[in-house]
């Protein structure tokens, strides 16, 4: 087994600052390939999980941003070491004060209903996404704080003002949550964009067969991909599958067998076998991230108090638990974001360690200190009962995951806490997700390419919003001010110092528990395929430079 990490750096665009695009000529799809491949072909690609809806507009889960980087184009596109280059804008300027940003866009790029793509057509993104019918959970929380309107200055210049200085504004452009839809299609309504919604991608979607796969065929007049895609024009591939394998047997062993070319999610009890496989690559990427954690509603009279709050991640042993289900595929992270994260700080990798006894301490100081015949917890006579419901469906909850929340059960069953875990099917679980009271304790993650993703998560802003994204329902004077200084400065230095201090405010807190970050693990039939790779704004596959081998064939 062939194996590759991607890691991200520090985004690097200053005010004032314009970039200019840097493609290249091409004539045929399959012109530049290397000679003996395949050209064109079927690419199968098999993942764990199906988005609720196609357009990542709406929402806001993960399984549409990478789905949705194979049929939207974004503005910017991000490099791993955090710069951005040209996408849809072929350049950009930046007002000194950073509250205006003018996008030139590429001339001759049409939607694929036939659509041009002008500045017309971004505006109405923009209005797409901060339209509360759309709803939006991901994109409207990047936008909201800052935007004040997008508007044509010409055919091809479109002008975007923020109310304060955003300087991570390219970097959360560069993501396939914000790639750019036609107008025409948008204007269809929100139930028929989730079918089948129309970009200037390299694939165009053809059918979507709910709870199997969604079947795509290549755009042959594409002619927009971002500076620092491996070709230019049309994708090699033909047609692409994008399947769904809940099962990680089922869909390790399709890989293995030849059935699909590429999987997302490299099963933990398959790593062994691929790393035996001389025909397999894998490719690992660490994503900008809040970690994925248990988080801590405060509304709940228990958790409201610190010292239980800090008594629950002392007493959970979050190392051992991670390690445990996911035998080091996946490293335990303590922190408020991942080690993927620009700014991380590692002072703050495990600021509560395990510690039975203390964590028996301050649960007895908050004056949970007498027993029931279980030998749980009570205070005046009510049990210390927390409960934390969960997606039944194992593509939601992988089998690891749920030996997390049960190994999680177990530790805090220790000190005396009664934890109750819930399958939940997907439907109640989205109705809890916005019912404060329907939850005490519930995991989750939040992926973004900068630091400020604390800001998304935590604010007051986010909880004012009430979406269910400030799962906590808490926030901090001093760390909203402090991550909004954060975002306003582009000295990287003051950044660090911003956003250490954002880090140490919110692990004082507690309001959640921190345990391995989100990651986007490949596994490729290198034999079969070539040139699959991870971009680095979301760890979304970007499959438009991949092509079939012909001895794989």
């Amino acid at each position: 087994m062939r194996r590759r990490t991607v890691m991200t750096g520090l985004a690097a665009a200053g005010a004032g600052s314009v970039l200019g695009a840097c493609g290249s000529a091409w004539s045929s799809p399959t012109a530049d390939l290397p000679a003996g491949t395949r050209e064109g072909g079927e690419l199968i690609y098999a993942t764990d999980r199906e988005p609720t809806c196609l357009d990542p507009h709406n929402s806001g889960d993960m399984p549409q941003t990478y789905i949705a980087r194979q049929y939207l184009d974004s503005l910017v596109s991000m490099r791993p070491d955090g710069s951005v280059v040209p996408w849809l804008a072929d350049s950009w300027e930046i007002s000194e004060d950073g509250l205006v940003y003018d996008f030139t866009l590429k001339q001759g790029v049409r939607f694929t209903d036939g659509e041009v793509l002008d500045a017309d057509a971004v505006v109405a993104n923009f209005e797409h996404i901060m339209d509360p019918e759309t709803q939006s959970s991901t994109a409207l929380l990047y936008l909201s704080p800052y935007f004040v309107s997008a508007e044509s200055l010409s055919e091809q210049v479109v002008r975007v003002t923020l109310k304060r200085p955003y300087s991570p504004l390219l970097t959360v452009l560069a993501q396939a949550f914000f790639g750019i839809e036609s107008p025409k299609a948008m204007a269809r309504g929100l139930a028929e964009n989730c079918e089948a919604p129309v970009g200037t991608g390299p694939f165009t979607i053809v059918e979507w067969r709910r709870n199997r796969e969604v079947v795509m065929v290549r755009n042959e007049d594409h002619t927009s991909a971002p500076a620092d895609a491996k070709h230019q024009g049309p994708a090699y591939a033909e047609k692409l599958t994008w399947r769904f394998l809940k099962d990680n047997t089922a869909r390790y062993g399709a890989l293995a067998s030849g059935k699909v070319h590429a999987i997302f999610n490299l099963p933990p009890e398959s790593v062994p076998t691929a790393q035996a496989d001389d025909r397999i690559e894998t490719q690992d990427f660490v994503h900008s991230c809040v970690p994925y954690a248990l988080d801590l509603n405060t509304t709940h009279p228990a958790l409201s108090d610190l010292r239980v709050r800090r008594a629950l991640v002392h007493a959970a042993d979050a190392p051992g638990i991670v390690h445990s289900a996911y035998a080091g595929v996946f490293p335990y992270e303590g922190n408020a974001i991942s080690t993927g994260t620009p700014f991380y700080d590692e002072t703050y990798h495990q600021p509560y360690p395990y510690d039975a006894a203390r964590a028996n301490a301050l649960l007895d100081e908050a004056g949970w200190a007498d027993r029931d015949e279980d030998g749980y917890r009570t205070r005046d006579g009510e049990r210390l009962t927390l409960r934390l419901p969960y997606a039944s469906d194992p593509g939601e909850t992988p089998p690891a995951d749920l030996t997390i929340l049960q190994n999680f059960q177990a530790m805090e069953r220790r000190v005396g806490v009664d934890v109750q875990l819930i399958p939940t099917d997907a439907a109640s679980l989205t109705a809890i997700r916005r019912d404060k009271n329907a939850f005490d304790i519930r995991g989750g993650y939040w992926n973004s390419p900068t630091a400020g993703v604390m800001y998304i998560k935590f604010s007051q802003e986010t909880y004012e919003i009430d979406n269910g994204q400030n799962v906590s329902y808490a926030y901090d004077e001093e760390l909203d001010e402090t991550l909004l200084e954060a975002a306003a400065t582009t000295d990287p230095t003051r950044q660090q110092e911003l956003y250490s201090r954002a880090q140490q405010l919110l692990t004082a807190q507690a309001w959640h528990i921190p345990l391995y970050p989100i990651q986007t693990r490949l596994a490729i039939r290198s034999d079969l395929v070539s040139d699959i790779w991870i971009e680095p704004s979301e760890g979304e596959p970007v499959l438009h430079d991949a092509y079939l081998n012909r001895d794989g064939a």
